[in-house]
């Protein structure tokens, strides 16, 4: 895994994150969840009559809303890791231990499709791009 240098990133569970990029998720995430919430409480608060149900839907509903800010900061941030030429020893050697292992294309056969495309992606399956589709 290689970083960008230029960009000051940190580790946050176990990944690399530019940190003006995780201030500006937050306060997305925050900017769409508080409104939601206050907004459901409040139409909650006048529709139902038990306010302790009212509370639980509208922290449901700013809930929600975090997790499709979560989406689109995920679309507006990409991730920082780039896998370079330097990395081709690591990952030989990653490919060498899968084949010791009895790593085999037919051997990833039952494995998820999504994670299969990844391992391609990485360089760690010798398979056809056609072959992942499948």
């Amino acid at each position: 895994m290689a970083l960008n240098d230029e960009k000051p990133y940190v580790v946050v569970w176990n990944d690399a994150v530019d940190l003006r990029h995780l201030a500006a998720s937050i306060v997305i995430c925050v900017a769409a969840g508080l409104p939601v919430f206050l907004g459901a409480k409040a139409l909650f608060g006048a529709l139902v009559d038990t306010p302790s149900l009212a509370g639980g839907y509208a922290l449901l509903a700013g809930l929600a809303a975090c997790v499709l800010a979560a989406a689109v900061c995920a679309r507006l941030f990409r991730p920082k890791r780039t896998f370079g030429a330097e990395q081709a020893a690591d990952r030989e050697a990653a490919i060498a231990e899968l084949e010791r292992m009895g790593g085999t294309a037919e051997a990833f056969a039952d494995l998820a499709p999504r994670v299969r495309a990844e391992m391609a992606e990485l360089g760690l399956v010798r398979e056809t791009a056609q072959e992942v589709r499948a």
